[in-house]
């Protein structure tokens, strides 16, 4: 079943006092329960697209559509939630602080009950009563998902959630992303610059460079027309092993 609908979305911005034009023309459709990646090199227009799916940002021209309606409405925006590889919470609360927050802001009726399950399913139980200063890199990016997904939404927006991390940390942000696709039921959808990680993650990947959608297509299929493309990206902004 469509969850999102892209159509025709360009935005523009002006730099040195020149517009320019961060997307142009994008259109895709996302399924539910697909794990869907934006790949593209830095400034190719991933986390303005991603943006404007969020109803963070207005399109020039296009539209998108989510549950069949406008993204940025209300219905649209209770159901979605958002982690990029920068999440940030304040030094001086504890994680059940953070989650207990959480669980409030999004209406969960039974909190406590909410809260232990995220708190066993993202592994969190030994640091449930520490600051979030005192958290491993891999730590705080678990509590980012827990806090993410506590309310239960339909989707989940993913914008380089494994960017500046070491390689062990990476391969397990990346295993947890397909635990919460699967376990969850929740549609994911990811930007990235690295090959592997949406070769690992992905059912299907819009590839786009310079605001344009070059192809959309599977993960196979994007490397079957672009041979070249992982050494492209390799140059471009460097890849980690995994």
């Amino acid at each position: 079943m469509e969850l999102i609908n892209v159509n025709g979305v360009s935005k523009k911005f002006m730099k040195d006092g020149k517009e320019f034009y961060a997307l142009r023309d994008i259109s895709f459709r996302i399924e539910e329960g697909e794990i869907f990646s934006v790949l593209g090199p830095n400034g190719a227009g991933k986390t303005t697209l991603l943006n404007i799916m969020m109803g963070i940002l207005i399109p020039d021209s296009g539209s998108v559509r989510i549950f069949g309606k406008n993204a940025g409405s209300s219905d649209v925006m209770e159901r979605i939630a958002y982690v990029s590889g920068e999440e940030r919470f304040h030094w001086a609360l504890t994680v059940k602080d953070i989650l207990n927050f959480a669980s409030i802001l999004y209406g969960v009726s039974n909190k406590k009950g909410r809260v232990s399950e995220i708190v066993d399913f993202f592994g969190l139980q030994n640091v449930f009563n520490s600051r979030f200063e005192v958290l491993s890199t891999g730590e705080k990016m678990r509590l980012a998902f827990a806090h993410a997904v506590i309310g239960s939404p339909k989707i989940l927006f993913l914008d380089e959630p494994t960017l500046g991390m070491d390689p062990d940390i990476s391969i397990k942000v990346r295993k947890r992303i397909k635990s919460i696709n699967k376990d969850f039921k929740t549609t994911i959808i990811l930007t990235s610059h690295y090959m592997k990680e949406v070769e690992f993650l992905s059912s299907r990947v819009a590839f786009i460079n310079k605001g344009k959608l070059i192809d959309i297509n599977t993960v196979k299929g994007i490397k079957r027309g672009y041979p070249d493309l992982e050494r492209y990206f390799m140059g471009m902004v460097g890849d980690e092993a995994a």
